[in-house]
């Protein structure tokens, strides 16, 4: 029997209440016709993989990628990371760099924004000051309808629905990737959707000056969501390099 040579993938997941490795099991089906056995394990806390423990910091989601890949036997992986999971892979590039062969990055979370996280912090401390007028009958009821306003004006949904995971969330989330990116070694795909307004595309071309083996590939007409709501465009931007 002829043995494929070909890299295993492991793709890495956003993050989000809805999303688990099954959310990319479409370009997990892409990539298998094309020979590529795709793992795509669920982060600790997502899908069917439980938290363990009170809150993760952004190391404890390193290590369990490495704690994934010693576990199955892997040598030499292709990376593939969305969102956060781009944050993930990011660094795991940097630390466990003899296990990635080729890193791929799609709306790639992880470069601060100044500005932007000044507005957050602000807003942030807003709410909890506020929180205990809201708490006061008959008002109490609104609360909840004012925090979803103001998280979603500054673009931080995913920390209003995560639940039992938010402390985790603010841990992860105050994780800067930026003196990570000159550090990677391996040639790196960046995929961008060019409408994506989670992780702006400025973030991808940053990325793409900083990371010495970097390429970027613009797909027109789409956003954050690429890699599960249009895996075939995906497929399409990602197969050459592979």
């Amino acid at each position: 029997m002829k043995t494929s040579t070909k890299s295993p993938i492991v793709i890495l997941h956003g993050w989000g209440r809805e999303l688990s490795g099954g959310k990319y099991d479409a370009i997990k089906q892409l990539l298998g016709k094309k020979g590529y056995t795709v793992y795509t394990p669920d982060f600790p806390g997502f899908g069917a993989s439980q938290l363990g423990k009170t809150s993760f910091e952004f190391e404890d989601y390193v290590s369990f990628v490495n704690e994934f890949i010693t576990k199955n036997k892997l040598k030499k992986v292709v990376l593939l990371g969305h969102s956060f999971g781009g944050r993930v892979a990011i660094r795991f590039a940097t630390e466990f760099a003899d296990k990635v062969d080729l890193l791929i990055l799609t709306g790639a979370s992880g470069i601060p924004r100044p500005l932007s996280s000044l507005k957050k912090k602000i807003v942030f401390v807003t709410v909890k000051i506020l929180r205990p007028l809201f708490l006061i009958s008959p008002i109490s009821f609104f609360f909840r309808f004012f925090r979803k306003l103001v998280y979603y004006s500054i673009d931080e949904m995913d920390y209003y629905k995560a639940g039992n995971l938010s402390k985790t969330f603010k841990n992860v989330y105050q994780v800067s990737i930026l003196h990570d990116l000159p550090k990677i070694k391996v040639r790196t795909l960046l995929v961008w959707g060019e409408e994506d307004k989670t992780i702006p595309l400025i973030d991808a071309k940053e990325m793409e000056l900083l990371i010495p083996r970097a390429k970027l590939v613009v797909v027109k007409n789409e956003g954050h969501r690429l890699p599960y709501e249009n895996p075939q465009k995906f497929m399409q931007a990602i197969e050459s390099f592979l």
